[in-house]
């Protein structure tokens, strides 16, 4: 089977795939889950620093990288296109998964669909609760002065709230690990190669918030696959999406 490398958004953790890596694994495929940070101290742009992350994690590993899929979840997919400049070889094919598709000089906030979540973020970014204009790692965070401030990702309450037997589980699972997020994560601009994408490139469709980029994939040409359930559907059901995941990359791949 082949390699996945399975990447995170700049708002949740890299835990969102643990539990799909791990059926993966069982499949008797070779997951990987790199982590991407969002450090003050850094040289260049955000997303220049996450594709230096994202190659040493790399650096000396034997890994059939010209076999491997790059899957992006969310915030990730716009960045894939930069990383899979950063793999000595490969990848094979490009895995959008519930996200926003690459657009040349576009940031993660010009590609949302729904403007009211940018500013929400905004406003999110200047409240007193928020360390240093940075976007909480968790919901209902409670600061000293006793107020709760609940994560401005609607898409992502919405559900949560759909699953209230495991809510709790999913919730410290997503967030897992996660510290804050500059918000210029989510405001620079991010460069899209000209020739992307270079290997195939396919869509997984999951929650009507990205019914548009579906659309557009479809409309790119990508086969798009639908999978009607929750943004976070990898970690409410991981086997069964595991082995979509599986089967949509090598027909994509293959």
């Amino acid at each position: 089977m082949r390699p996945f490398i399975l990447m995170h958004g700049p708002l949740i953790g890299p835990f969102t795939w643990i539990h799909v890596a791990a059926e993966l694994r069982k499949l008797g495929a070779v997951a990987v889950v790199p982590a991407l940070t969002a450090p003050a101290a850094r040289e260049g742009t955000y997303w220049e620093h996450h594709c230096k992350e994202f190659a040493l994690e790399f650096a000396g590993v034997t890994l059939d990288l010209d076999r491997a899929v790059l899957v992006g979840h969310g915030g990730a997919g716009p960045l894939l296109p930069q990383l899979g400049r950063r793999l000595e070889r490969g990848p094979a094919a490009y895995l959008l998964v519930d996200s926003d598709l690459p657009r040349d000089g576009a940031s993660r906030f010009d590609l949302f669909a729904n403007e009211a979540h940018v500013e929400e973020f905004r406003r999110a970014a200047v409240e007193p609760s928020s360390p240093r204009g940075r976007l909480a790692p968790q919901p209902g965070i409670e600061p000293a002065d006793g107020t709760v401030r609940e994560w401005p990702l609607d898409l992502l309450r919405e559900a949560l709230a759909k699953t209230p037997d495991n809510m709790a589980d999913v919730q410290s699972t997503v967030f897992a690990g996660k510290r804050p997020t500059p918000i210029g994560v989510l405001e620079e601009p991010l460069p899209v190669p000209a020739d992307w994408p270079e290997a195939p490139a396919g869509y997984l469709h999951l929650s009507p918030t990205y019914d548009g980029a579906a659309a557009e994939a479809r409309a790119r040409g990508w086969p798009v696959r639908e999978l009607r359930s929750s943004h976070v559907q990898m970690l409410l059901d991981p086997e069964p999406f595991a082995r979509e995941l599986a089967a949509f990359a090598e027909t994509l791949a293959g």
